[in-house]
């Protein structure tokens, strides 16, 4: 198996698309692909234009992150299971909730969980310029720090989807992009079972976890009804999984630090209206 430790400096993980490691459902450990000679000699142009999908370690630790918060019907009862499991994550929340339910981003924080940024609202920002997509991070961090009294550091594009121009500009700003290597797909209605078991049977050390805390997004995404299940009831059977399998869930930060990062280049071409 190829380990980052085991490459130099210049040749550590960065891939050309997710797929190298598998799809975000696969079961079982994700092995680390050999160093792709693209990457290698594009890496001064292409490292600026990469993601944070997971960690590199052999250490039963993962992240779970939730997108598209706070929301007040579902947030604080999560919140309730991590604190009881003492498990910690990261919530991407969008600026415009956070200033409407603040007492949930400070009972996060002060719970030892990260608060980081998804947007100012869920819309995807490949449909705007690379310019007006900037400005609009540049604001929603703003905004977002006044709320949490903190810098923000990570920050998840919506949709997962983000152009060249944004992109440079979000490095600019000091902040890194995190996308995911394992998901549940629950924006979409299923058993909260089932849904907990495509977590449980996609970890693998360094996991960062895709997960929502809200029912109110991802339309785009969605093939048949909207979720019914309680997102507080779908992280508690995670974690007995998880509990089963020996791991345990951090914050993306303390995921990464000391720990090399495996990085994805998945930028996308703005989808501007009126033009092809």
């Amino acid at each position: 198996m190829v380990t980052a430790q085991t490459l130099p400096a210049h040749r550590r993980p960065l891939l050309l698309r997710q797929a190298a490691l598998g799809g975000f459902e696969d079961p079982g450990p994700r092995s680390l692909p050999a160093p792709d000679p693209v990457m290698r000699w594009g890496r001064p142009v292409l490292l600026p234009m990469s993601s944070v999908m997971r960690a590199v370690t052999t250490e039963p630790v993962i992240s779970l992150t939730y997108d598209d918060g706070p929301n007040p019907d579902q947030t604080p009862a999560l919140l309730d299971v991590l604190a009881e499991r003492r498990a910690r994550a990261t919530f991407f929340v969008l600026t415009d909730r956070a200033e409407e339910h603040p007492e949930i981003v400070r009972r996060a924080l002060a719970e030892g969980h990260e608060v980081e940024l998804h947007g100012i609202d869920h819309a995807r920002l490949t449909d705007v310029s690379g310019r007006e997509a900037f400005r609009r991070i540049r604001l929603a961090r703003r905004r977002l720090e006044g709320i949490t009294g903190r810098p923000v550091r990570y920050y998840r594009p919506t949709y997962g989807a983000i152009g060249a121009t944004a992109f440079v500009g979000v490095r600019a700003l000091g902040l890194q992009t995190v996308i995911w290597s394992a998901w549940a797909r629950d924006w979409s209605e299923a058993p909260a079972q089932e849904v907990a078991d495509r977590v449980v049977g996609a970890l693998h050390p360094g996991a960062v976890v895709l997960l929502h805390d809200t029912t109110d997004d991802a339309q785009a995404l969605r093939t048949g009804p909207a979720p019914t299940f309680s997102r507080a009831d779908v992280t508690r059977r995670v974690l007995d999984g998880m509990r089963a399998g020996g791991y345990t869930s951090v914050p993306v930060g303390e995921l990464l630090r000391g720990r090399t990062a495996v990085r994805s280049v998945t930028v996308q071409r703005p989808r501007i209206p009126g033009r092809g």
